[in-house]
């Protein structure tokens, strides 16, 4: 008897222990955050001492947390992996910076000016074509990205007057 009381003890003690709650009734967020860029613009050019203007619509089904502005050289042809520059483009510019977006958000616009120097340590910025790509991220950690194929450029003034 002492045997069967244990046993009927144990069995309520466990189904207690795993009794449904609010939790399980709580879906998971499986989707990714979306991005739309409106500036700039592919294929832009970006003179050296000039900006970058940076203008976004992020949206999520249930709340975003951050997001990243990144620009590198794609002096390489690369697809997002930093390589050794061996072209002759010995200066290149890069930038990047993380945003933490206010908790509860589901849409966010994004707006930054963000600066491209005219020289690095003294020296003129490699001009050439550059990677800006966009990370944004929601509570739950999915996340997306875009990029975009910019030209960091000097403008030529015998070149003004055609186009390209």
């Amino acid at each position: 008897m002492k045997t069967r009381l244990i046993y009927l003890f144990s069995i309520i003690a466990s189904l207690s222990l795993t009794s449904c709650s609010e939790d399980d009734d709580v879906a998971i967020d499986t989707q990714a955050p979306q991005i739309s860029i409106a500036e700039p613009h592919e294929e832009e050019e970006i003179a050296p001492g000039g900006e970058i203007h940076f203008d976004a619509i992020f949206t999520d089904n249930v709340e975003l947390a951050s997001y990243k502005v990144e620009v590198h050289n794609s002096f390489d042809g690369h697809t997002h992996s930093v390589l050794k520059q061996e072209n002759g483009q010995d200066n290149p510019w890069s930038y990047s910076e993380v945003f933490t977006i206010e908790a509860g958000q589901t849409s966010f616009e994004a707006h930054h000016h963000i600066a491209v120097p005219a020289e690095i340590n003294g020296e003129p910025v490699s001009e050439g074509h550059y990677h800006f790509g966009v990370y944004v991220t929601d509570a739950a950690g999915n996340e997306s990205q875009a990029f975009l194929e910019l030209h960091i450029e000097a403008r030529h003034e015998d070149h003004d007057d055609h186009d390209h």
